[in-house]
């Protein structure tokens, strides 16, 4: 549900098939690990005042937030550099970007 002090979105179901363990959990410090680097290096997010938000992540799924294009290309470069030290691939084919 979407929140907002004057608007309210109609509820909705979310459906997960991600298998839970203690391997999830070690995958999940490591994407933690990951995008704290890629704020620490400069990634501001977006504004919703008077929250700022960087990066939304379930699972192995990360949606990166930025204002502008420019402010992002950076943190790629730094998630994809970071990555490989993890021992982890990033999966371009599954990238998307949205505008």
């Amino acid at each position: 549900m979407f929140v907002h002090p004057n608007l309210k979105s109609a509820s909705f179901t979310i459906e997960t098939g991600v298998c839970q363990g203690s391997h999830q959990t070690l995958f999940a410090t490591g994407v933690d690990w990951l995008l704290e680097r890629t704020v620490d290096a400069g990634m501001n997010g977006v504004s919703f005042s008077p929250h700022s938000f960087t990066d939304l992540d379930f699972a192995d799924d990360v949606a990166l937030l930025a204002e502008l294009l420019e402010l992002l290309v950076p943190a790629l470069e730094t998630i994809a550099s970071e990555t490989a030290s993890l021992g982890l691939e990033l999966n371009w084919q599954n990238f998307d970007l949205s505008m």
